[in-house]
């Protein structure tokens, strides 16, 4: 099931120019070596790419800081200011800052910042972790998708893999909460044994984890109000960092030109959830496992 799911991916992918190659068990224990007897076969991508978060991050800053911006870490938005359909400022508690254009792209308190100004945009946040083993010798490819894990090796050997499901959890005004850590660490190392039986000697070294964000649909919305008239909404629903490069151009577009002249960005407009049920969370599934009681 899950080969056939790779394999339509990569029909979508390649119905769009990405090319990619059928591998049989054989040329899969070439690639990666540390598969277990179950691999039956898999798919080699000519396409896609990482990136280490850390340092694109900063890159982007950097980049930032370049042409003029600035850059306020630790400041709390606290409200807006309007005057004739359109915002003019952006209140903080570290003080107000005039806008000619606002950019609400704030991750899981995106859905916060929209009802600042009466905008309703609906959101699950949920934990998301990723795990780093002990290194061993340098495969032929880097990067290895399967038993429902995404992630690669370093250079240095390690194995950095993340992966659902996701641990959901309610939090007030959608800020971080105090452990983000979560109890899917353990589920994860079992399940990247069973994908690389080869390497399930291996121990864990170290892990993260954060506070992801979540559409109904699983997409992203990214969309310029009509009220006020210079807003732009962007939530990536939890692949924002991977989207970073499109996303970004799109909403530069989105803000400079009134339109994103690059891509058609129909379906990732915030109107489409303007029916969605109040109890959307639950129908779902998409609610927190209740905390155990104190012994």
């Amino acid at each position: 099931d899950q080969l056939a799911l790779y394999r339509r991916n990569a029909e979508i992918a390649g119905e769009r120019g990405f090319r990619s190659e059928p591998l049989d068990s054989t040329q899969l224990r070439e690639l990666v070596p540390i598969v277990g007897d179950t691999a039956i076969g898999g798919l080699y991508l000519h396409f896609g790419g990482h990136a280490n978060p850390q340092r694109t991050v900063q890159a982007y800053a950097w980049a930032l800081q370049d042409l003029g911006g600035r850059i306020r870490q630790h400041t709390t938005v606290t409200g807006f200011q309007a005057s004739a359909g359109r915002v003019t400022a952006v209140e903080t508690d570290g003080g107000t800052f005039g806008a000619d254009a606002v950019v609400v792209a704030a991750g899981p308190q995106t859905g916060l910042l929209a009802g600042m100004l009466g905008v309703s945009l609906p959101l699950a946040p949920a934990r998301a972790e990723m795990i780093c083993t002990e290194p061993l010798p340098l495969m032929a490819v880097g990067g290895v998708d399967g038993n429902g894990l995404y992630g690669r090796q370093t250079r240095r050997g390690n194995l950095v893999y993340g992966g659902g499901p996701h641990e959901w959890i309610e939090v007030p005004g959608m800020t971080a909460p105090e452990q983000p850590s979560t109890p899917l660490l353990r589920n994860l190392s079992r399940r990247l044994a069973e994908l690389f039986p080869g390497a399930a000697h291996l121990r864990l070294i170290r892990s993260w984890a954060g506070i992801v964000e979540n559409t109904p649909d699983g997409l992203p919305v990214i969309d310029r109000l009509s009220d006020p008239a210079n807003v732009v909404i962007a939530t990536m629903s939890s692949v924002g960092f991977g989207l970073s490069p499109a996303s970004g151009k799109a909403i530069s577009e989105l803000v400079v030109h009134g339109q994103c002249r690059v891509a058609d960005l129909t379906a990732l407009r915030l109107a489409r959830f303007a029916d969605l049920a109040p109890d959307w969370r639950a129908r779902l599934g998409w609610v927190p496992v209740p905390e155990p009681a104190p012994v």
